[in-house]
């Protein structure tokens, strides 16, 4: 995972956060997509998303072949450690890691963001997030859920979302 900001892009993020303590509303954007009543669309921005989850793995058994009783015991032997070889490899791949989602455009509404992901809409309602865990130097914001797989965006202009 890299990360990738610019101190101008904290800043304004800074910005942003003075601006509505002091009161100030956000700023409504034409929403390029349609939103639900009374969803108002504040930002857009683009960045690495990633998601921390297991992922189902297929691992083919195999059976001993053998024509005698001596190849028959060799090959059960030899099939037992391949299997057993192939299920750890499985289950080292299937294991929970930070699994990349790929560069996607993010929308922030009042209600909640809105990440693109193999061409549909995906919705991370703000009710959902148990806790955000930001690092604005490195440009990245864990959201994390009670029932979901956390979510981890990296950009550029993740510290202004954030906010």
């Amino acid at each position: 995972m890299t990360s990738f900001t610019s101190e101008s892009h904290v800043i304004r993020a800074e910005q942003l956060a003075a601006e509505i303590a002091a009161g100030h509303p956000l700023t409504a954007l034409p929403s390029p997509i349609l939103l639900g009543y009374c969803e108002v669309l504040h930002a857009e921005a683009t960045a690495e998303g990633w998601r921390f989850h297991a992922v189902d793995v297929v691992v083919e058994r195999r059976r001993p072949i053998a024509a005698g009783l001596l190849t028959l015991g060799v090959s059960a032997a030899l099939t037992t450690i391949g299997n057993r070889r192939a299920l750890r490899a499985a289950e080292q791949i299937a294991a929970l890691a930070w699994r990349p989602l790929g560069t996607m455009p993010v929308l922030a509404t009042n209600q909640r963001l809105l990440l693109l992901h193999e061409g549909a809409w995906g919705s991370v309602w703000y009710s959902a997030i148990r806790q955000l865990v930001p690092c604005p130097v490195e440009g990245r914001l864990k959201l994390i859920f009670e029932a979901d797989p956390p979510y981890l965006l990296v950009g550029e202009w993740v510290p202004y979302l954030t906010v």
